[in-house]
């Protein structure tokens, strides 16, 4: 598995928004990223920035409730704003 990009990493988000994707899914996906970040050579200072939207992601299926979701889609909209803004 390749590291991934901030475009691929909105436009998971964005399958979230349209449904092509579970919040569940996405997070695992997030976490086996963060994971290959540690994992192959460390944390370098070019991909910190990655890995910081990855730990966000990672939380996106997190409850507030048994059926409600502590991150509503403004959230999900919000991160992809700020993602591509490189904030």
């Amino acid at each position: 598995m390749e590291k991934p990009t901030i475009k691929e990493i909105v436009k998971r988000l964005n399958m979230v928004l349209d449904g092509t994707l579970t919040r569940e899914e996405v997070s695992t996906w997030a976490e086996t990223c963060t994971r290959l970040f540690m994992d192959a050579d460390g944390l370098k200072e070019s991909d910190l920035t990655i890995w910081k939207y990855l730990d966000v992601v990672s939380g996106i299926d997190l409850k507030d409730s048994p059926t409600e979701y502590l991150h509503i889609e403004e959230d999900i909209k919000e991160w992809i704003e700020r993602f591509q803004k490189g904030d």
